[in-house]
């Protein structure tokens, strides 16, 4: 303040020019300015202090507020999956992975909030385990994802494999990164102002872009598959998280892509996935249908008598032989009964039974003239219920059998890598011929399309047939995951 008064009352003497007072009160001046300046720097300063505190305060209670209610929303489709036992599915096995990673991803997302101060090594330890959490389970949302449309589109041989080995490797860069960046920070390091973000953050922020471009691409190149009601919920779940992920890479503010994956999960729920379940029931409707048709057209009246007639023959020639004969035909009408009540698919041993049982029948009325060879080099797989006895059946009825001579039926399995593969031949007269015969070529023609359908749309599967007057082959391939699997 001295300085302040020496501004009006210089000290002067006769030798003082007048330009020499004029520089001393302009000098004067200046400091004064500075000394005022100062002094509502600092004011400005300490209210702007307080005014960002309070703006920090207000934006870690609206992120630990976002986080829950996120949590919440994820509960949801968690929970509707857990009712009536859907998660035995394997599509929603796979939604529901990606719900329960992206609860533990909002776990971790929250203890950047709750540990803002981390002076203590426990708290220290304890922010580094929920954040490299939050980091590994951000990697498993995106491997579930990748699971749930690789089978939503029904992906299979090349396309599939390469498709989850790029997101598998891209996610393990994710997860490697994120169990050592604890000891490097490489991605994050927590100091005692809490979570910072490491000198290569953005590969955690590049394997999602990664991911979510490519699971746009398979959606656009699939999209012939999807209606354009999926195409679009599909585009929105990929587009609304990688947005929020984005702005959160840009600037640490509020915590978008917690709500934007949880937000999106819903979407998918209520338009994809309840449509989805829709189209299932009306499918098994269908099924069903196929399987009561399937079981009437084996026991119709002509192969009752039959039977019946064979058995009361042996009851006469040979009454133990007849006594096995009437345990395996009451056996192959409960196996037809059975198939009513089955939903699921079954162990391929237990549908090869039921083709011995039938067999055995046939071969106590046709003798020599019908000849069996099984050659069974894997069983550890699982077909729809009454797929393969119509098969053996037709090569019997509409194949040896119209030979003078009979013939011989080959029943045989083998594995591949991708596939269990199932193959009845006989050497036969042929389809071509068949139809020749009343009523033989249409029962057959129904009954090869009846299985064709079931093993593809429950098996995801396949039939193919060849036929020539050399005979018939019919080859299944049941993929190993498919093969595994009770989706119906």
């Amino acid at each position: 303040m001295q300085k302040f008064f020496t501004y009006f009352h210089p000290v002067v003497d006769e030798n003082t020019s007048y330009i020499k007072v004029i520089i001393l009160k302009t000098w004067s001046l200046c400091d004064i300015i500075q000394i005022v300046f100062s002094i509502f720097w600092r004011e400005y300063s300490l209210v702007g202090r307080k005014e960002r505190s309070h703006r920090m305060e207000q934006m870690i209670v609206a992120n630990i507020a976002l986080d829950i209610f996120s949590i919440v929303l994820s509960l949801i489709p968690i929970a509707y999956l857990l009712s009536n036992r859907r998660y035995k599915q394997r599509l929603n096995q796979y939604f529901l992975g990606v719900a329960v990673s992206n609860i533990f991803m909002i776990f971790g997302d929250l203890s950047d909030w709750l540990f803002r101060n981390t002076t203590e090594r426990t708290e220290k330890v304890t922010l580094s385990i929920l954040t490299v959490i939050f980091y590994a389970a951000s990697a498993f949302i995106l491997y579930f994802f990748a699971l749930y449309i690789a089978e939503y589109l029904k992906l299979s041989g090349k396309a599939k494999k390469i498709f989850l080995a790029a997101v598998v490797f891209v996610c393990a860069i994710q997860v490697g990164f994120a169990l050592i960046s604890p000891f490097t920070g490489f991605i994050f390091y927590v100091t005692d102002s809490g979570y910072q973000r490491g000198s290569l953050f953005l590969i955690s922020q590049l394997v999602p872009l990664f991911c979510y471009l490519l699971f746009t691409a398979l959606v656009i190149i699939y999209r012939k598959r999807l209606s354009a009601r999926e195409v679009a919920f599909f585009l929105l779940y990929i587009f609304v998280p990688l947005s929020g992920g984005t702005a959160q890479t840009l600037t640490r503010g509020i915590s978008l892509i917690n709500i934007g994956v949880s937000f999106s999960l819903l979407l998918i729920l209520v338009n994809i996935q309840f449509e989805y379940e829709v189209a299932l029931r009306q499918q098994e409707k269908v099924l069903t249908e196929q399987r009561i048709d399937i079981m009437l057209s084996q026991i119709q009246p002509h192969f009752l008598y039959n039977a019946l007639g064979t058995i009361a023959e042996l009851c006469r020639t040979d009454p133990k032989r007849a006594e096995k004969t009437t345990v395996e035909f009451a056996n192959f009408l409960r196996g037809n009964m059975d198939s009513l009540n089955t939903r699921e698919p079954i162990p391929f041993d237990q549908e090869l039974s039921h083709v011995k049982n039938y067999l055995y029948v046939e071969q106590q009325r046709f003798g020599n003239r019908l000849r069996v060879v099984y050659d069974i080099k894997t069983t550890d797989f699982f077909l729809p219920p009454l797929s393969l006895q119509p098969l053996v059946e037709n090569a019997v009825r509409h194949g040896i059998l119209k030979k003078r001579e009979g013939g011989l039926i080959t029943i045989s399995t083998r594995e591949t890598d991708e596939y269990a593969v199932v193959m009845i031949a006989d050497d036969g007269i042929g389809m071509e011929k068949a139809k020749k015969f009343p009523n033989l070529g249409d029962h057959a023609h129904i009954g090869i399309q009846n299985v064709r359908s079931r093993i593809q749309t429950m098996m995801e599967g396949s039939m193919e047939v060849e036929s020539s007057d050399q005979g018939t082959v019919i080859t299944l391939q049941i993929p190993w995951t498919g093969g595994f699997s009770c989706a119906i």
